[in-house]
């Protein structure tokens, strides 16, 4: 089963937009010199808005859609409250660009620990990273669905690259079969 763990989305709600405006209205420090990004937080949901001057929005740290849809809407308050213009609502369509899900197949080893030097020769060589010495994890790079595996001994793995959730649960579906594949 995956948890989501992040979400990376977007949405371009104005053509530009004054940030140090911005961020003198909101009483939020704002270094332009050392990111371009203002950084714009919620608390609940706990997610992080970077706000550019090109009116664009990139929120992460959601662990759900509805997540990025408030903290886009907090935002959206604060500007309008401070007489920003802004595009209709209608009209800022909201991009995911990445869904970070974590899961456990240690199940498929029946709790053992997953002999990664193993999997990495039963899997495309070419879509396959294992170097202990610098990562603890097996890297592979799946084509279809276009997601990452970082794959650990204890059977917990990061997926990385999905558009929806759908295909995240499709990438673990796929990663369990590979693994069944080795194990069974």
């Amino acid at each position: 089963m995956v948890e989501i763990v992040n979400i990376v989305a977007s949405q371009r709600i104005a053509n530009t937009i004054d940030i140090n405006d911005v961020a003198d209205c909101l009483d939020i420090d704002y270094e332009q010199e050392q990111f371009p990004g203002m950084v714009y937080r919620t608390q609940t949901p706990k997610v992080c808005v970077l706000l550019f001057r090109s009116g664009k929005a990139v929120a992460t740290g959601a662990k759900s859609i509805d997540d990025i849809n408030i903290a886009f809407n907090a935002l959206r308050e604060d500007l309008i409250k401070y007489d920003f213009e802004l595009w209709e609502k209608e009209d800022c369509e909201i991009i995911v660009h990445n869904i970070v899900v974590t899961s456990d197949i240690s199940h498929i080893t029946k709790k053992q620990k997953i002999n990664l030097s193993r999997l990495m020769m039963s899997l495309p060589f070419e879509k396959t990273e294992y170097e202990p010495e610098q990562f603890p994890g097996l890297i592979y790079r799946m084509s279809k669905p276009k997601v990452v595996y970082l794959i650990f001994s204890s059977g917990r793995c990061v997926i990385t690259g999905s558009k929806n959730i759908e295909e995240a649960y499709e990438a673990e579906r796929l990663l369990i079969q590979e693994l069944q594949s080795v194990y069974i």
